[in-house]
């Protein structure tokens, strides 16, 4: 099924159960997948180019030296301008194949084929391609949309119950830049990920970068969760996964919206919210090891990271943008740590 965009959007979507072949490049086309992928891409059907790469990316090796094998590989084959490159995986290796494809030749097409419920939800459309240095991440990258994305649901058979609730919290996120509780509450219960949410995250994720492809106002409204959640992820040496810290971010954010004078969210909607992320308190590093992190973020708007762009959300209400200094959410982040031990007692 091919999703309705805006008209001119420079990314053809397509939500299918397994993956066709109908719908790789006509031309020449080469392959960066993620190794545990290839027997299930090989036993569907699907071609497997002489050069293509099979490789696995942690989380922790989203840096540059990363992609340089990869621009080498292609440079011997020769891949030339007009080939297309096909990226098949989750987050971490779409990001650093889209921006390689942006590096080679000084931009080469390419395809997105998303296999995490993360990457189908959010990571794999907008263009956005980015790899981390050590002072954080996603600091480097390019905007380089693909020419098409192909989100197969039979590819997240194969995920961990972890790694699918991951991506959940990608799909609260869009419905809390919306203001739509019913459809966040909807989300946070127990049971499966319904494929009408993805959908419909990714039309909304459509129309906000088809009018803001750059990033310029808009389309920031996207980084909700991910100020405090990505200091939270890096601090954590990655042991959090992406979504989850992103829900630890969405909760925070709630808070901060909160002391910034903003609606309130009811405790129906917080208690929830917290309960599902009690798990991962271990996991929760101690303000002093965010606070630099947070300094350094990519959408701090002065100069030493004097004030960062959040995104704050509202109850039954689209979300907001302000600019706030990093210490900000040092008091966010106490509460949110109190209110995930308040759930542990009810529990």
């Amino acid at each position: 099924m091919r999703l309705a965009t805006p008209s001119g959007f420079a990314t053809e979507v397509f939500l299918l159960e397994g993956p066709d072949r109908e719908l790789l490049p006509e031309g020449a086309w080469t392959l960066v997948g993620d190794l545990r992928l290839r027997e299930a891409w090989v036993g569907a059907g699907m071609p497997e180019p002489d050069h293509a790469l099979w490789v696995a990316v942690p989380e922790e090796e989203k840096k540059l030296r990363t992609v340089i094998p990869w621009l080498e590989h292609w440079a011997s084959v020769p891949l030339h301008r007009d080939a297309t490159v096909v990226a098949l995986g989750g987050g971490v290796l779409t990001d650093l194949a889209g921006l390689a494809a942006s590096l080679y030749l000084r931009g080469v097409a390419w395809q997105v084929w998303p296999t995490t419920l993360l990457a189908m939800a959010d990571a794999a459309l907008g263009g956005k391609t980015g790899a981390d240095l050590s002072a954080g991440k996603n600091l480097v990258g390019a905007f380089h949309s693909p020419r098409r994305l192909v989100a197969c649901t039979d590819l997240l058979a194969s995920l961990p119950e972890r790694h699918l609730d991951n991506g959940r919290w990608e799909l609260i996120k869009t419905a809390l830049i919306l203001g739509e509780m019913a459809w966040a509450l909807e989300m946070l219960q127990e049971g499966p990920v319904k494929i009408a949410w993805v959908e419909r995250a990714l039309a909304f994720k459509a129309g906000v970068v088809h009018r803001d492809p750059r990033e310029a106002g808009e389309r920031r409204l996207l980084n909700l969760g991910h100020t405090l959640g990505h200091a939270l992820e890096a601090a954590s040496g990655y042991r959090l996964l992406h979504g989850e810290a992103v829900g630890l971010g969405l909760l925070g954010s709630c808070l901060l919206a909160e002391e910034q004078g903003l609606k309130p969210f009811p405790p129906g909607f917080l208690e929830p919210l917290a309960r599902r992320l009690v798990p991962l308190i271990p996991l929760i590093a101690p303000w002093p090891d965010c606070l630099p992190l947070l300094a350094r973020d990519k959408k701090a708007t002065h100069a030493a990271g004097t004030e960062i762009q959040c995104i704050l959300p509202r109850s039954g209400e689209p979300a907001v943008q302000r600019a706030l200094p990093p210490q900000a959410w040092e008091s966010p982040h106490a509460r949110l740590l109190s209110l995930l031990h308040q759930e542990t007692v009810r529990a």
